[in-house]
């Protein structure tokens, strides 16, 4: 009697379940962090009284932390406590961090934004590999499946950054900094919550340790505290040399193409710092007749990304059907050079600006009035213990019974009084509130003291403090809405260093993964997030510190000038790169062959 043959039965072909906990729990982790950083910059410069200058290196040096924390994260889970439990470990002062950077304080912000970096780090390299490893372990060999999962998890991302990074201006705008902070902290507990759920659904963990000895050495495996298996496998001095000798071969190979990115990453991530300073105070930044923020606009990106990274993949993909392979080299000097073009963009912009001048802000829950420094010259006061004072600026004048002054931000606050100016103009107030029919022109202030009067309205107060009960005079830096430029200079800076990102940080992690052996693709990805701390930490952190003292067309051409230098010298670093890939290629092949007839023999 003969027998059928037995045939497996088919395996899942859908997402595991696993999936939609990474999806949803980094598309809130990503709200978070993204939403956190879109405000930042100007909450330094206008809550906790930070220069622009050491706002921009604050700003640099917390992004250079976010990546290299991953170095950090990807050691503890692979040798302590295995992926999931590092997340969730370093998840929950994430979400304190996430609520205390809302206290204007500064040694409380500061120290908030080193347990965000470190949270945001450790997060970063584990959640994707945990996830990687799902499919590995619960669909098996469904290769496009896995390619599948990450586009949507790399969509995730993007979704929730420019979400957030549209988002957490309007909440700052309408509700304050301190509420809008509570956003992206509600946002990160969400996302500990999600992906913490959904343990039993992701892949089992195991840590794998080597340890040096003797050839058929065994020793016993082990758990951590965690109770993940801890299996040790015994190399020899001389497989640990080697190791070592391959990966400097491997960083021989991808140096000087790393270093060449470090400057791309130098100049996109000054979109979180002097982009945002500079449509601050020379943009016009209505879009469609919708007053806008400055720190909103930088969720052009993530939108973009979003459109452009499929238009991208089907123009290469149809350039190679056609007969037209482009080198990922050629894609990242084509990357570079559209980079320096976004700075040529904003440098034009700025170059067309008016001058920027030191003027005095009026504020009040009514609306904001601009005054010319010399008829109010804020200077260091002193309260008296009690009763009615006049306080003088230059020839202007505060009567007032109830007055505060911050020196630290040259910010003088009062809610009863009068403002009394050259020649003897008065603005009354009471309770902090500036009555509409006492709102001065032009004409009726002496001496041009105004340089803009404004009646209440969205725009006008996006920066008054949502307290009813006081008014503020404090220095600005201002241009006159006659000389500000549109921020479509801005948004079409965007959509090309956009277009660039993906031709370069895209390209350039797969490239890096060709060049590396299988045992490295972990080390080359290590790699890649420590080009950009490099580059935060050793180029925008000082350079960042003079665009306040340079005009802006000046410091963006400048940036437009070194990526055409960087652009040049990668030509003939490609071109190494490209030989070097070729003849390890030709080594590879000519090894196989002699292994292939030694076993012939």
């Amino acid at each position: 009697m003969s027998t059928a043959p037995t045939i497996a039965p088919p395996g899942p072909t859908g997402h595991p379940i696993g999936f939609w906990f990474f999806f949803w729990g980094e598309f809130a982790e990503r709200c978070s962090y993204y939403g956190m950083r879109a405000i930042l910059a100007l909450y330094m410069t206008e809550r906790l009284g930070v220069n622009k200058a050491d706002a921009s290196t604050f700003m640099s040096l917390f992004i250079a932390a976010c990546y290299f924390f991953p170095l950090i994260g990807g050691y503890i889970a692979d040798n302590f406590l295995g992926k999931y439990w590092t997340i969730v470990g370093f998840s929950i002062p994430y979400v304190v961090a996430q609520f205390l950077v809302g206290i204007e304080d500064k040694y409380v912000v500061f120290g908030s934004l080193v347990l965000l970096a470190m949270g945001s780090g450790v997060i970063k390299p584990n959640i994707s590999t945990l996830m990687g490893m799902t499919y590995d372990q619960q669909r098996p060999g469904q290769d496009q499946l896995r390619t599948s999962a990450f586009s949507w998890f790399y969509m995730a991302i993007n979704f929730g950054a420019a979400l957030s990074q549209f988002g957490m201006p309007w909440l700052r705008t309408n509700y304050g900094y301190q509420s809008a902070f509570l956003f992206p902290a509600a946002l990160m507990a969400i996302a500990l919550v999600i992906f913490a759920l959904g343990k039993r659904y992701y892949a089992r963990e195991s840590i794998e340790l080597k340890v040096i000895g003797t050839p058929g050495e065994v020793i016993p495996s082990g758990t951590t505290l965690t109770g993940i298996p801890v299996n040790y496998k015994v190399v020899t001095l001389e497989e640990k040399a080697a190791d070592r000798a391959l990966k400097l071969q491997v960083l021989t190979r991808i140096g000087a193409v790393f270093l060449m990115v470090m400057a791309f990453w130098a100049i996109f991530d000054q979109s979180a710092s002097t982009w945002i300073f500079f449509a601050d105070t020379y943009m016009d930044t209505t879009i469609f007749g919708v007053p806008t923020s400055a720190d909103a606009i930088q969720a052009f990106n993530p939108v973009f990304i979003v459109l452009l990274v499929p238009v991208s993949v089907w123009l290469f993909k149809t350039l190679e059907k056609k007969g037209f392979k482009v080198k990922a080299t050629q894609k990242m000097t084509l990357g570079f050079a559209l980079t320096g073009l976004s700075m040529v963009i904003m440098s034009v912009a700025g170059f067309l600006a008016g001058q920027k001048q030191d003027v005095v802000k009026l504020t009040t829950p009514q609306g904001a009035l601009i005054l010319a420094k010399s008829e109010v010259l804020l200077a260091e006061v002193k309260k008296p213990e009690s009763g009615s004072s006049t306080v003088a600026f230059g020839d202007a004048r505060i009567v007032a019974s109830d007055w505060e002054w911050d020196g630290e931000k040259k910010k003088l606050s009062f809610a009863n009084g009068k403002l009394v100016l050259k020649g003897g103009s008065e603005i009354p107030f009471a309770k902090g509130h500036l009555p509409t029919t006492n709102l001065p022109t032009e004409a009726a202030l002496a001496s041009g003291g105004v340089l803009e009067p404004s009646l209440k309205s969205a725009e006008d107060l996006a920066k008054v403090k949502p307290e009813d009960t006081k008014a503020t005079l404090e220095m600005v830096e201002w241009v006159k809405p006659a000389e500000r430029v549109t921020v479509w200079w801005q948004v079409l800076a965007f959509l090309i260093i956009t277009v660039a990102e993906i031709l370069i940080s895209v390209t350039g992690l797969e490239l890096a993964f060709v060049a590396a052996p299988q045992s490295m693709k972990s080390f080359v990805t290590a790699c890649w997030l420590a080009v950009v701390f490099l580059a935060n930490l050793l180029i925008n952190a000082p350079i960042t510190r003079l665009y306040p003292h340079m005009e802006p067309g000046v410091y963006f051409a400048a940036l437009a000038g070194a990526m055409a230098v960087v652009t040049v010298v990668f030509l003939p670093v490609g071109a190494r790169f490209n030989r070097g890939m070729a003849q390890a290629a030709i080594d590879a092949k000519e090894k196989e062959a002699r292994e292939g007839n030694t076993e012939t023999v």
